[in-house]
């Protein structure tokens, strides 16, 4: 028994053979072809090295948080919230705060303030400290008397100016003129959510609001649907052209509308419609 190759396979033999030597020895001839340089470095290239690694660490820690220590968020600076692990962010939005005459009185009023980190807030109670500022050596009748002086009463908005708007926390001069104009294009504010339409007043203002504003709904003027006109209609944030034309034209050609009922045998009004209709139209 003998092996015979064809003249191609003997060449793909030689060739694979010729590949495996390669392979073995390629290794050896690349170290002969390029000897490794040691590297060479002096003791005092070592201890400049070592003090490099130190100040490279250092500068890293300082954007790390620090061993936590005693603050009150009404006076602690920049500098030591940010040691203590607040964000650039979180510290922005507290200076503004305090800088529009807002005070932290609480842990939970600290929590309060918007998108501050309270998981944070939560490790750092045991060492938050804040003055009573209200705590004094005058009698208790003494410390009720000012306390009642401090005390301002909530906002009327459907009667409000833009001065008296201005003087409320986080309402500009931009805004309180966004929200007199809408208040006329609805005649008047049914209650406090509808600030949430007007744009450029987030759900965060309405909340850090709470308790200075209020809305007296009977100083809104509802709309009569018997007799107001489409052109008076169609400025109403509610009803805008189309279904103000619906409506007027349908009254026109049916008469006087008797109760809420009759709006839905207008096709295009639905149960949603209508109750969208309720909030400032009545049928008299």
């Amino acid at each position: 028994m003998y092996f015979y190759f064809s003249p191609s396979e003997r060449k793909g033999i030689i060739l694979l053979s010729g590949i495996l030597v390669l392979i073995i020895f390629a290794p050896s001839l690349y170290r002969y072809l390029k000897p490794r340089n040691d590297l060479k470095i002096t003791i005092n290239q070592l201890a400049e090295l070592d003090s490099l690694s130190k100040n490279v660490g250092y500068s890293k820690s300082e954007n790390t948080t620090l061993e936590p220590f005693v603050f009150d968020p009404n006076t602690a600076t920049d500098n030591e919230l940010k040691q203590l692990g607040f964000s650039d962010k979180n510290i922005a939005t507290l200076k503004n705060y305090l800088s529009k005459g807002g005070k932290i009185k609480s842990i939970e009023g600290l929590k309060k303030i918007y998108g501050i980190d309270t998981s944070l807030v939560n490790k750092l109670s045991s060492y938050i400290q804040i003055e009573n500022s209200f705590q004094s050596k005058k009698s208790f009748a003494d410390s009720a008397k000012v306390e009642k002086k401090k005390i301002v009463e909530p906002l009327e908005l459907n009667s409000a100016d833009s001065v008296s708007l201005v003087k409320l926390y986080r309402i500009g001069p931009t805004l309180a003129s966004k929200i007199i104009a809408y208040r006329k294009q609805l005649g008047g504010f049914l209650n406090l959510n509808q600030l949430n339409e007007i744009w450029g007043f987030d759900e965060d203002i309405l909340f850090d609001l709470q308790g200075k504003i209020y809305v007296d709904a009977n100083k809104a003027n509802r709309i009569n649907l018997n007799t107001v006109s489409e052109n008076e209609l169609k400025t109403h944030p509610y009803f805008k052209y189309k279904l103000a034309r619906i409506l007027v034209n349908y009254r026109n050609q049916h008469g006087r509308f008797s109760n809420f009922n009759d709006l839905l045998k207008i096709k295009v009004i639905n149960d949603s419609i209508l109750n969208r209709i309720k909030i400032y139209g009545v049928i008299e």
